[in-house]
C-alpha cells in the first residue's frame, strides 16, 4: 500500500491518504505540473483520521483531468494526483459528454482514429503492419476526446491503443471497434465498402408484438450437428435449406421472429480452437464486431462481418426477421474491458462500500445512467439496426438497465424503424441504482414500448423448477383465477401488466431444464405423460394473450440429459437434434398448426387490455377443477377455447354452426351438436355469426 496518494475526489476538493508515520500537523502542500519546477500552495479544508491513515482535504484549484499534477508536502513526500471520485459527479457528466464520431473513420488515403477519456494523461495507437509496429501520438482535444489521423490506407490493418492514466500504460481494444481479430487480440480498420450489401428488404410485420412469435436459438447449437463445413457458424444456419432445415424450417413452423443468442465478440471460448470451449456468449468483450466464434475465419476483418449479414439477408428472404440477444447489464472482465481502462470507476456501479457492485453476479454492473455509458449502448442499438437490419432486441438481466437509456434507445430506433422490437429480463435485482429507476417490469408502465418475459405464467403452467412443483401442464391446478389471467394477457384487473402486449408468454428458453428435462428428471415422467403434458403447455403458449416464445427444440422435447445451466456444456448437451426432431414430428406439426390458427384469427392477438376486458371472457359453466374455457368475440366469429389438464373424459355440447377447428393435437374441421375428448390439450371452436364458418 502506497503512504502518500492523492485523488481528485470533487471540482471542490482533492483528497490525500497519509501513513500515520508521515503525517505531521504542520504539513504545507503544494502542487505542479509534471516537468514544471513552479509549485502552488494548496489550501487545506480539513483533516481526520480515517481507519488506519489521516485523510487530508484540500481544495481542488481546478485542476485539469487530463493533466498530470504531481502534489507534495514541505517535508518531501510526493505523489502524482489521480482521478478519482470526480468522476463521478453530475458535473463531471455534463461537462465531459461528447456527441461526435467514435472509433475509426476509414477513407481509401487516410484514417481517424478517436477514443473517448477525460483522465488519461498519455496514449498511442499501435498499428501492426508488415510484421511491424507502428506508433503515433494521440491528441487530446476537449471534452474527453482523443484523436489522431494517419495519411495512409489502411484497409484491414490490425490496431490497439496503449493508455496511461495512472502510472502505466495499459493495452485495450477500441471500445467502438467493427472487427476483431481471433480471441479479440486486435482491432481491425474496415473499409465501408468491402462489406456484404443487403439485397432483401426486411420482411413485413405490423409492430403490434402480440402479432409476433419468437423462437430462440444459438447458432452454435442450431449448426453443430446440421453441416460439417459450416459446423457452428453463421452460414451454417443457411445449409440445407433445400432439405427443410437450417432458416427453413424455422420459418415453415410459421416463427415471424427468429431471436439469437449473443452474436457480438465474447470470451470464454477459443475462436480458434472452437471445439474446445463452448459458451452461450454472455460474456461481452467487443459489442460492434460480431462473434468470430461463428465465423469461418475469425482472423479475416471481414468475414464475421459478411457472414452475418449474409445471414439476415437470407432471413429476410425467407420473410423471417431477426431479433438479437444483448448484454449490457455487465461485462465479462471489468480489468480488461475498455471502461475502467480508460476513465476507471465510471462504467460500473459502485456500491456504498466502495466495491463494485456484483448484482448481476459477474462481478460487474455497467452503470447504464452514465452520459457515456448511455451513449454507447444506443449507439451499439442503432449500429445494429442501421447496419444489420436487426429487428428487436432482447435485454439479458434488462432489470439492472435504467429506464431513461431504454427510453432514449426505444425513441432513436422508431426513427430507423418503429416496428423494431424492444423486450427482455425485467427482474428486480437490487443493486446500487434506485429501484424507481430500474427497467424492472414492476416499472413497466414508464418503459414505452417494452415487453417482459412473465415469469408468473412460466411458474402457473410449467411448474416452478426451483420448488421442484407442478404447472397447469402436469394437471395441478392450485388458482384457476390464476390460469385465466395469464391466459388472458396477465392484465385484466391490473393483475401483472398494464396490456397483453407487455407479456413474453413462455415454459422453456435457454435458461435452465427443458420443459422435457424438468418433467422427465425433476418430475419423474414416463414419457407418455411428459408428451401430453409439453403439448398442453407449448399450446398454451400459442393460445394464450401476449406474445408466444419458443425455445428451439422445445417443439420436438428437447432434451440436454437434464443439465438446467448448460451455458459452458458441449455440443453433445446443446445441439438441436433432429433426429428428435422427426421421432417428436406429430409434436411439431401441432406447433406450426396452432401458429397457422394464431396467424388467421386476430382474436388471439388482442394487444391492449381495453379489448382483453371486453372481448375475453372466461365462461365459467364450462369451468371445473382441472379445466377452463375462454371465449374470444370477433366481429364475425367467436372462437371457444377450452384447455384442459387431465385425462377424464369431458363432453362439450356446442351451439348451431360450432366447428372444432384444433382437436388438442392438430387443425381439423368438425361440425358435431356434442364433442368428447379425454386426452389434456387445447380444444378450439369457432362459431360465426354469418354461418360462414370457414
Amino acid at each position: 500500500m502506497e503512504k502518500f496518494v492523492s485523488y481528485i475526489d470533487s471540482y471542490e476538493y482533492i483528497s490525500v491518504l497519509i501513513d500515520k508515520e508521515l503525517y505531521d500537523s504542520n504539513l504545507e502542500y503544494y502542487y505542479s505540473l509534471k516537468g514544471i519546477k513552479k509549485k502552488n500552495h494548496l489550501n487545506c479544508i480539513d483533516s481526520y483520521w480515517d481507519q488506519d491513515k489521516y485523510k487530508i482535504i484540500l481544495q481542488n484549484p481546478g485542476l485539469l483531468l487530463h493533466k498530470e499534477y504531481i502534489l507534495c508536502d514541505n517535508k518531501g513526500n510526493s505523489c502524482i494526483i489521480k482521478s478519482g471520485g470526480i468522476i463521478r459527479e453530475e458535473r463531471f457528466d455534463e461537462e465531459n459528454y461528447y456527441d461526435g464520431p467514435l472509433g475509426v473513420e476509414y477513407h481509401n488515403n487516410y484514417s481517424i482514429f478517436r477514443i473517448w477519456t477525460p483522465v488519461a494523461k498519455e496514449i498511442y495507437l499501435n498499428l501492426y503492419i508488415d510484421n511491424k509496429i507502428e506508433k503515433y501520438n494521440l491528441s487530446f482535444k476537449k471534452k474527453g476526446l482523443w484523436t489522431v489521423r494517419i495519411n495512409k490506407n489502411l484497409d484491414g490493418v490490425k490496431y490497439k491503443y496503449i493508455v496511461r492514466v495512472f502510472d502505466e500504460f495499459v493495452e485495450t481494444n477500441d471500445l467502438y471497434s467493427l472487427s476483431t481479430s481471433a480471441n479479440m487480440k486486435y482491432d481491425f480498420v474496415i473499409n465501408p465498402k468491402k462489406l456484404y450489401k443487403i439485397k432483401n428488404n426486411k420482411p413485413y410485420f405490423s409492430g403490434k408484438y402480440t402479432d409476433s412469435i419468437i423462437y430462440e436459438a444459438s447458432v452454435r447449437d442450431f449448426t453443430s450437428r446440421l453441416t460439417n463445413v459450416h459446423k457452428g457458424t453463421f452460414v451454417g444456419l443457411t445449409d440445407n435449406m433445400d432439405k427443410g432445415k437450417g432458416l427453413k424450417y424455422i420459418k415453415d413452423l410459421g416463427i415471424t421472429h427468429l431471436q439469437l443468442l449473443p452474436i457480438f465478440s465474447f470470451a470464454g471460448v477459443d475462436e480458434k480452437k472452437k471445439d474446445k470451449l463452448y459458451n452461450w456468449g454472455y460474456n461481452p468483450q467487443a459489442y460492434f464486431s460480431p462473434s468470430g466464434f461463428y465465423s469461418m475465419d475469425p482472423d479475416d476483418p471481414y468475414d464475421k462481418i459478411n457472414e452475418l449479414l449474409f445471414l439476415i439477408d437470407e432471413a429476410s428472404k425467407l420473410g423471417l426477421r431477426i431479433n438479437m440477444d444483448v448484454v449490457y447489464n455487465h461485462v465479462y472482465d471489468k480489468k480488461t474491458f475498455p471502461f475502467d481502462i480508460l476513465v476507471p470507476g465510471y462504467g460500473y456501479r459502485i456500491e456504498r462500500n466502495g466495491r463494485y457492485s456484483n448484482a448481476s453476479s459477474c462481478g460487474n454492473v455497467v452503470a447504464s445512467e452514465k452520459k457515456m455509458v448511455r451513449r454507447f449502448i444506443i449507439d451499439n442499438l442503432l449500429y445494429f439496426a442501421k447496419n444489420f437490419n436487426i429487428s428487436g432486441f432482447r435485454f439479458d438481466l434488462m432489470g439492472l438497465i435504467d429506464i431513461q437509456t431504454l427510453n432514449i434507445a426505444r425513441e432513436k430506433l422508431d426513427e430507423i424503424d418503429n416496428t423494431i422490437m424492444l423486450y427482455g429480463e425485467g427482474w428486480n435485482m437490487l443493486n446500487p441504482l434506485p429501484e424507481k429507476e430500474c427497467a424492472t417490469m414492476y416499472n413497466h408502465r414508464k418503459l414505452n414500448n417494452y415487453a417482459f418475459f412473465n415469469d408468473k405464467f412460466r411458474d402457473i403452467i410449467r411448474g416452478n423448477e426451483w420448488a421442484n412443483s407442478k404447472g397447469f401442464a402436469q394437471g395441478y391446478v392450485n388458482s384457476m383465477f390464476d390460469i385465466n389471467h395469464v391466459i388472458t394477457g396477465s392484465c385484466a384487473d391490473y393483475y401483472k401488466f398494464d396490456n397483453p402486449y407487455r407479456s413474453i408468454n413462455y415454459v422453456e428458453c435457454h435458461d435452465n431444464m427443458t420443459m422435457y428435462d424438468y418433467l422427465k428428471y425433476s418430475l419423474k415422467y414416463e414419457d407418455e405423460g411428459a408428451f401430453h403434458a409439453a403439448r398442453l403447455a407449448l399450446s398454451i403458449v400459442l393460445i394464450s394473450q401476449g406474445i408466444p416464445f419458443i425455445h428451439a427444440g422445445e417443439e420436438f422435447l428437447r432434451t440436454k440429459g437434464g443439465s438446467s445451466n448448460s451455458y459452458n456444456a458441449s455440443d453433445k448437451i446443446n445441439h438441436f437434434d433432429y433426429n428428435l426432431m422427426k421421432k417428436n414430428i406429430s409434436l411439431v406439426n401441432t406447433l406450426k398448426d396452432l401458429i397457422s390458427i394464431r396467424k388467421e384469427y386476430d382474436v388471439l392477438r388482442y394487444s391492449k387490455i381495453e379489448e382483453i376486458e371486453q372481448k375475453c371472457h372466461v365462461l365459467d359453466g364450462l369451468v371445473n377443477d382441472n379445466l377452463t374455457a375462454i371465449l374470444c368475440e370477433g366481429e364475425r366469429y367467436h372462437l371457444v377455447l377450452i384447455i384442459k389438464c387431465d385425462y377424464d373424459e369431458f363432453t362439450f355440447h356446442t351451439y348451431k354452426n360450432t366447428y372444432m377447428i384444433f382437436d388438442g393435437q392438430k387443425r381439423v374441421l368438425k361440425l358435431n351438436d356434442d364433442y368428447t375428448f379425454n386426452l389434456p390439450g387445447v380444444y378450439i371452436f369457432r362459431r360465426s355469426d354469418d354461418g360462414n364458418n370457414y
